[in-house]
């Protein structure tokens, strides 16, 4: 069977840079054939947008290139792989219209496709098709030049929490996706401490990092400091509260 790798992004999110990413692997051929596109920044790019379009611009070409199905796609974006498959409902306009495309795509080809969800390690290839020519203008941290409260390794986590902050930690230049997949998979030593404790335990230096970056939510400092003493870095720390103030602002939009 024929499979396809999908992923998009957007950068920064939203309003950036979109960047579109898949690969084909044929049953029948020893070489995949690569493919990626992007788009200029625009008010309404997403995230979401960039994923679903990497998805339509993959089976379009897929279809181009002489493919004729069965066709197993496969996309870390759980989102798209859901509503695509008919589980969730597609309640964003602008993602509707994209789906509905597709569809009509499979439809008109008569396509058999099925759709699965990988996580993003198993999209690594489509996931590095995906980053836009332009993407993190800002230049790379020095590993080296990150300041940590704590060592990850000791800090009282799980493994894979332990695992995943490592992979940050090592990443000069995470974007978005890699900071809105990073949770702690439930409650942990640091999730009901407040912030005198926490301000105690990280240090002089590290709450005047959270009060000069988030001077007006005390809430947003505490999730700082927490992740701070979780063993993410200080600069990472920030960013990661950061995508989760934006990602929290879009989902009360929505309500």
């Amino acid at each position: 069977m024929d499979t396809m790798n999908f992923d998009g992004s957007c950068d920064p999110n939203p309003g950036g840079r979109m960047g579109f990413g898949w690969v084909i692997n044929w049953d029948k051929k020893k070489s995949p054939t690569e493919g990626k596109d992007e788009k200029q920044r625009h008010p309404e790019n997403t995230n979401n947008v960039a994923e679903y379009t990497a998805l339509k611009e993959g089976i379009l070409q897929y279809l181009k290139l002489g493919g004729k199905g069965p066709l197993q796609v496969y996309g870390d974006s759980k989102l798209v792989i859901s509503q695509i498959s008919g589980k969730w409902k597609v309640k964003n306009q602008k993602l509707a219209v994209i789906h509905k495309q597709i569809n009509e795509i499979i439809k008109k080809h008569d396509l058999k496709v099925k759709f699965n969800w990988v996580p993003r390690e198993e999209n690594s290839i489509a996931d590095r098709l995906a980053m836009p020519k332009n993407a993190s203008k800002t230049t790379p941290v020095k590993l080296e030049d990150r300041k940590f409260v704590t060592d990850v390794n000791r800090a009282s986590i799980s493994p894979q929490l332990r695992l995943s902050i490592n992979k940050l930690n090592t990443n000069p230049t995470p974007g978005f996706k890699n900071f809105a997949q990073l949770r702690t998979g439930g409650l942990d030593t640091f999730s009901r401490k407040k912030m005198n404790e926490l301000s105690e335990e990280a240090g002089k230096k590290a709450v005047e990092i959270v009060k000069k970056e988030f001077p007006n939510s005390t809430k947003d400092q505490e999730s700082a400091l927490r992740w701070m003493l979780r063993g993410l870095s200080t600069d990472l720390a920030v960013r990661k509260v950061k995508v989760d103030v934006e990602i929290s602002k879009k989902r009360n939009k929505k309500k």
